[in-house]
């Protein structure tokens, strides 16, 4: 019996790794020269989320609570603790895997989060009233955001959205999958211009002429560039008016003078369906990808998101990031030589020396001197800063791009 058990070890840890494999390679990521000996050290070293069916999330969420079936309700918290997965990374959770060239989640660390504990009682009872929504969500084969999670469980949810979206990242850290196999979507994903053509998975093609730019979607499966034209670069620009200025009204003259796709992740931390199109519009292209961000803490932070992955959710960076992604501007050097700039606050110090704690982040020499110099100064600014009497700063791009070696 013994020998029988081992098998079957042996076999359900050999489908996980071919698993990974198959998710890797849905994800963009070539492992054709990983092992399975380096599949199986990430799987039991880094927390990976997975896209799951909904029968699949719903077994879990069952094994998870003690459920009799999938389809019982979730009425009681009595008893219910859980296991939180530690995203913090000032406990040095967060690590950049070379294998992956992205940021992960390591194991180990856990938050024992319990219904019993005052000190823990209403997060226990926050997560298990959001699985009990995810749950009757998957069994109606619906899908909703975040917001619309709101509506319910007021008294615990307290109309924050960001407790909504909290509870979830812990759920898919404990359930180790993605956000979308929960049937929750994030809403307004970014914008992208330029002369490109989409086809979808279902085979419709579509093409990207608007002069104010095309939503960004999901379910794109080839990106083109339309036939005649030429597509020497990508920007990716922070905020949507600074999308606006190089995209919409005479922003066009920016578009036909430099032959490029710009794209946005609007004015926030960009959301997964705008990383993973990026990623994907880079791996189709295969030209420089370059960012122009404001000169502060939270540009810094949204260029590393794209850069290393997010450091706010390390467990589903797989195909989300770009290492090739070249941070041009604007440097506060720049920024604070044409106008004054603003004093860091307190959060802003914060997010500086967090990135400061991060290997990965300082070995990288621009952002380094550029953080450096940031905390020395004490200041920060805007894109702005550098528009003068250029509008969109053409000029400032021009000198930019003709420092580039890779055009």
């Amino acid at each position: 019996m013994a020998a029988v058990a081992e098998t079957t070890v042996d076999a359900a840890a050999e489908g996980k790794r071919s698993d990974l494999r198959s998710f890797l390679a849905k994800r963009g990521v070539d492992t054709a020269e990983v092992d399975d000996q380096a599949l199986k050290e990430l799987e039991e070293k880094y927390i990976i989320a997975r896209d799951l069916d909904a029968d699949t999330v719903l077994s879990k969420i069952q094994d998870l609570l003690g459920l009799g079936h999938k389809e019982d309700s979730i009425v009681a918290y009595e008893g219910l603790s859980y296991q939180l997965p530690s995203r913090d990374p000032l406990l040095r959770q967060h690590e950049y895997v070379p294998l992956l060239r992205q940021v992960c989640l390591r194991r180990g660390k856990v938050n024992s989060c319990a219904v019993s504990d005052p000190k823990t009682s209403r997060w226990a009872k926050v997560i298990t009233a959001v699985l009990s929504l995810v749950q009757k969500q998957l069994l109606r084969c619906s899908y909703r955001t975040s917001s619309d999670f709101m509506c319910y469980g007021d008294e615990l949810f307290e109309g924050d959205k960001k407790t909504v979206d909290d509870a979830l990242l812990d759920i898919c850290c404990l359930l180790e999958c993605t956000r979308t196999s929960l049937g929750v979507f994030q809403v307004i994903p970014g914008t992208v211009v330029g002369p490109l053509i989409f086809t979808t998975e279902d085979g419709k093609e579509i093409h990207c002429v608007a002069m104010a730019g095309t939503r960004i979607r999901e379910g794109i499966s080839k990106i083109a560039v339309e036939p005649g034209a030429e597509v020497k670069f990508i920007l990716v620009v922070q905020r949507n008016e600074i999308f606006d200025d190089f995209a919409v009204g005479r922003g066009d003259l920016f578009l036909r003078e430099f032959s490029c796709v710009i794209v946005t992740g609007g004015d926030g931390q960009p959301d997964i369906t705008t990383r993973a199109f990026l990623r994907k519009l880079q791996d189709s292209l295969s030209v420089p990808v370059y960012a122009l961000v404001d000169p502060d803490p939270k540009g810094l932070s949204i260029f590393c998101t794209y850069k290393f992955g997010s450091s706010e959710i390390p467990f589903d960076n797989v195909g989300l990031t770009v290492p090739e992604i070249k941070w041009i501007g604007v440097y506060l050097a720049e920024a604070i030589d044409i106008k004054n700039g603003l004093p860091l606050t307190k959060e802003d110090v914060s997010v500086l020396e967090d990135l400061c704690s991060q290997k990965y982040v300082m070995g990288d020499e621009v952002l380094r001197t550029n953080i450096h110099f940031m905390m020395y100064k004490g200041l920060k600014s805007i894109i702005e800063a550098v528009y003068c009497r250029q509008y969109p700063p053409i000029d400032y791009m021009r000198k930019k791009m003709s420092n580039q070696e890779d055009i």
